[in-house]
């Protein structure tokens, strides 16, 4: 057997082995409605509306994305002042996780903080990205969060304007049951498979050789 068969074989058997992630979005990562690249500029203005006719009726949060001045009264296309992304039926067993978001034009330090809490617990959202930047960010979820995740089988993500005059707006809520960044790690057994192919492949060559 050739070495680059070994090597073909046993990567194929660590891809199918390495655990992967599974995710869960609300919003469609369309840019805001517009088509925005992630971590570029905007051009909205307040009560921009860019939402698909079922993100207008969604009850999950959808309906808080492709928008600007989100939840701001007087000018948001939505009512209140609360934003919540709901992400339900999760189950149990979550050692791990990440809230990814797409957000755009955060300036706390003008215009006043949101007030943020994943499960009731809260998040630091003070955030000075300024206008008119979009940027996607993503948190790994903390321990205390993750026991909620399991007693509750639910994330809700509450995002309060609390008083805050700032306009900003989501393109998407995405929830992944691994940390950011995480890469499958091979299993022992699969590196294992590597470890003897190569040897086998030694073996013989030392056989014909004789």
């Amino acid at each position: 057997m050739k070495l680059s068969k070994v090597f073909a074989f046993s990567a194929l058997a660590i891809a199918m082995s390495s655990a992967s992630a599974t995710s869960w979005m609300i919003g469609d990562d369309d840019g805001y409605g517009a088509g925005i690249a992630d971590n570029a500029n905007h051009p909205f203005a307040a009560g921009y509306d860019g939402r698909s006719a079922a993100e207008k009726v969604a009850t999950d949060g959808a309906q808080y994305t492709d928008t600007y001045s989100t939840a701001h009264p007087g000018y948001s296309p939505q009512t209140g002042t609360v934003a919540t992304f709901s992400f339900t039926g999760l189950g149990n067993g979550w050692a791990q996780g990440s809230m990814w978001f797409d957000m755009a034009d955060f300036q706390a330090s003008t215009f006043g903080a949101t007030k943020v809490k994943f499960n009731g617990i809260d998040q630091n959202w003070a955030f000075n990205d300024g206008y008119p930047t979009t940027k996607v960010r993503f948190f790994d979820l903390q321990q205390d969060v993750l026991d909620t995740i399991n007693s509750t089988h639910e994330l809700i993500i509450t995002i309060d304007r609390n008083g805050s005059g700032d306009f900003y707006g989501f393109d998407y809520a995405r929830l992944s049951d691994t940390f950011a960044g995480t890469q499958p790690i091979p299993e022992p057994a699969s590196v294992t498979l590597l470890a003897l192919g190569i040897a086998g492949l030694a073996a013989a060559r030392r056989r014909k050789s004789v």
